[in-house]
């Protein structure tokens, strides 16, 4: 069969059927779902900020609940095309919460790039087969505030990814996006296996982010839209026990033994107004041969720095803590996070363990013209640990960001064409990324060692100019491309090496949905 061929036959029949579009329920929207461009337009913008910018996924019912409370009257063009971008995707403007529904949804799509990778911003070519199918199905079931979804992806990618662990042995696919869950007022769970993004969507988020693959985990929510405090509990990978990541427990190449890996992460939220965010974070990576779900690590009021290394003491431990400012006035939207090593932080010998993120938005400076910039410093220390099964790592993938010992900057026009394609979106930009030669998975250096905090060793410096094109014309169908040249000092972190590629990535993806919705009446 001609390798092309599955490609082609998913694109035809996700073209077939169009999609019935989205419920009003608490099903999620995929942290990596085109509809969080148009939602981050309008928030830079002043609209919909009763959705917590840095706390991604959202559900169908909040993203409908805050659409409710716009003013129309007073949008301009590209506001109103935002808009209803976001409200096709749903098939009634009221939401009822005596109806069940059940719905099944498709996904298919395919990648193309002339890099290893899917990220333009980073060369590497390995291999000839750089075309990326993927599926996903999903049966989903919702009722009052309870949601719950059961789905499979396939994805070729999580078998060539040059960076992470084949994570899909069989048919190349793996359950994903699959959760039960209750969104109440003052109180949420979640148990299930999604992706989250504490941060700007599309932007470095340090300590929870869309990078890795989606692992199981437990989570709740407790206060409202002012103040609130999350927490999760999330189970990893194993490692060997000579230290090495595989995808399983044990090897047989290993005598015996293993360790298991949690993540444990704690956010209290602060809204003194719509348009003020104060977020402070803490994490565990906690492991042991014997470790399982800790409820002082599930306890969002246990302080990490207070409770790594106290008695009782059963696990090995890295953790990290921080904060994230975000501020929107009129069209202007700043966002910092930082995170830093506790321990690190108390070794002064040591250089310090931190990761930097930030942005500045400045929209409308003309009727449909918005520019960013922004970048991300992360140290040479960075989630990694002298003991290997605390690497902030789950199947090779960052738990936060997928490199360390680097700084990036960038400077981004978003042009939407509303005078004449109103769902088109052009971008140009601008990348410089240092890189060091620092690595999450390279042994850890010793608090004797000379490296610096950041920029070790010889730097690999990329410059990038890029044109970005989002272009969804119907809410069955979209097409995200990124092509640009890079211009490549040092590549490879070999001195005096110098490269130019240019690097692109074509994504065309397509939404087949079926709902049903049916009246729940017990008293028959």
């Amino acid at each position: 069969m001609p390798k092309f061929l599955p490609v082609f036959f998913l694109l035809f029949i996700g073209g077939l059927f169009p999609v019935d579009a989205l419920g009003q329920s608490g099903f999620l929207f995929h942290v990596e779902d085109p509809i969080y461009l148009a939602i981050g337009q309008l928030q830079n913008r002043g609209l919909l900020l009763d959705l917590n910018p840095t706390a991604l996924p959202y559900s169908e019912s909040e993203v409908l609940r805050a659409l409710e409370r716009i003013d129309r009257s007073q949008l301009d063009r590209t506001e109103a095309a935002r808009v209803a971008e976001i409200e096709r995707r749903f098939t009634t403007k009221a939401m009822r919460s005596d109806l069940a529904t059940v719905g099944l949804r498709f996904f298919p799509g395919v990648r193309m790039s002339n890099n290893s990778r899917l990220d333009p911003l980073r060369y590497l070519r390995e291999g000839d087969d750089h075309v990326f199918d993927y599926a996903a199905l999903q049966l989903r079931f919702a009722v009052g505030r309870f949601a719950s979804a059961l789905a499979i992806r396939h994805d070729l990618f999580y078998d060539r990814d040059p960076d992470g662990l084949d994570s899909a042995l069989r048919w190349r696919s793996r359950t994903e996006d699959s959760y039960l869950r209750y969104d109440g007022h003052i109180f949420g769970f979640e148990l299930g296996r999604f992706s989250r993004h504490w941060g700007l969507s599309g932007q470095a988020a340090p300590l929870v982010s869309s990078n890795p693959r989606s692992y199981d985990q437990i989570g709740f929510r407790i206060g409202g839209d002012r103040l609130s405090v999350r927490a999760l509990l999330g189970e990893l990978d194993s490692i060997t026990a000579d230290g090495r990541f595989t995808g399983v427990a044990g090897d047989d190449s290993v005598a015996v033994g293993s360790e298991r890996r949690y993540l444990a992460v704690h956010r209290l939220d602060w809204r003194p107004n719509s348009h003020t965010q104060i977020y402070f974070l803490q994490s565990t990576l906690y492991s042991g041969s014997n470790a399982g779900l800790s409820l002082k690590y599930l306890n969002p009021f246990h302080s990490v720095i207070f409770a790594l290394d106290s008695v009782p003491k059963n696990e090995e431990n890295n953790g990290f803590v921080g904060m994230g400012v975000w501020y929107q006035s009129g069209t202007t939207t700043l966002h910092f996070q930082g995170i830093v090593d506790d321990v690190d932080v108390l070794n002064l010998s040591e250089p310090m363990s931190f990761v930097l993120t930030g942005s500045a938005t400045f929209a409308r400076l003309s009727a449909n013209l918005d520019v960013r910039v922004g970048g991300e410093a992360v140290a040479s220390r960075a989630y990694n640990t002298a003991q290997a099964e605390g690497r902030y790592l789950y199947l090779l993938r960052g738990l936060g960001t997928q490199f360390s010992d680097y700084v990036s900057l960038f400077a981004q026009a978003d042009f939407s064409a509303v005078n004449w394609i109103p769902e088109l979106t052009i971008s140009p930009r601008v990348d410089l990324l240092l890189q060091g030669e620092g690595d999450i998975r390279n042994p850890f250096p010793g608090n004797d060692s000379d490296a610096d905090a950041i920029l070790t060793g010889t730097v690999e410096r990329t410059i990038r100019g890029a044109l970005r094109i989002m272009y969804e014309p119907e809410p069955w169908v979209f097409l995200r491309v990124d092509a640009g040249i890079n211009s490549l000092s040092n590549a490879g972190n070999i001195e005096g090496a110098s490269a130019a590629k240019f690097l692109a990535l074509l994504e065309v993806g397509f939404r087949f949905s079926i709902d049903h919705s049916f009246s729940l009446d017990f008293t028959r």
